[in-house]
This record gives structure tokens, sequence and C-alpha cells, in this order.
């Protein structure tokens, strides 16, 4: 992901609008370049810090409050890592099952 492409995706990161895959490639590309890191701190202080002026719960710590954020995108894509293996491990046990019971019926029919 380019500079430019991590930039335009600040926003919908911000307010929770990308799919998993883009979150995935997005934070990967934000880890290791500085200067977009940077975008994205100012961009969350500038879009939260705004929309909880005008609440009554006012948190002054954007920048812990941006990390927690990226860190529950991470958990999420962790969990949604680990319930596709899981489905994908679920699968090839019920797989394996059905042919064991198959070929049991098939030895009683035939043997």
């Amino acid at each position: 992901m380019t500079c430019r492409e991590a930039r335009k995706l600040i926003i919908p990161f911000i307010h929770d609008e990308l799919s998993i895959e883009e979150t995935r490639d997005f934070l990967q590309h934000v880890r290791g370049c500085k200067a977009c890191m940077d975008e994205l701190e100012i961009y969350y202080i500038v879009d939260v810090g705004l929309d909880k002026s005008d609440g009554e719960d006012i948190d002054y710590n954007l920048t812990a409050a941006l990390n927690s954020h990226i860190r529950e995108a991470y958990q999420k894509i962790f969990i949604l890592f680990i319930g596709r293996v899981l489905k994908y491990s679920i699968n090839t046990l019920m797989f394996f099952g059905v042919f064991i019971i198959a070929m049991m019926q098939l030895r009683i029919w035939f043997f």
C-alpha cells in the first residue's frame, strides 16, 4: 500500500468503515510509515476531539485513545482469523468423519 492510498483510508479507519482486509493492509502500512502514522494521529485528534468537545465525557488523552482504537482493530482482525481457522478445522474434521462413516458402511455392505 502506498502512502497516498493509506491517507485516503484514514477517515474511514477512524469511523470503522473499512473491511477487515483493508484494515489489515492499512495498519500494516501505518506501522511501518512514520509520516502516515503522524497523519493518522492528526486526523484522529481533530476528528475525535471535535466530536467529543460537544459531549460531557471529555478525555484529553487522544493519543492513548488512538492506540486503543488501533489495538481494537488488531483484536478484531485476530478474532476473525481465529474464526476462519476454526471453520476450516471443523470442516476438515467433518469431512474425515463422513469419510470414515462411509468406509465403515461400505465394509458392512461388501465384506
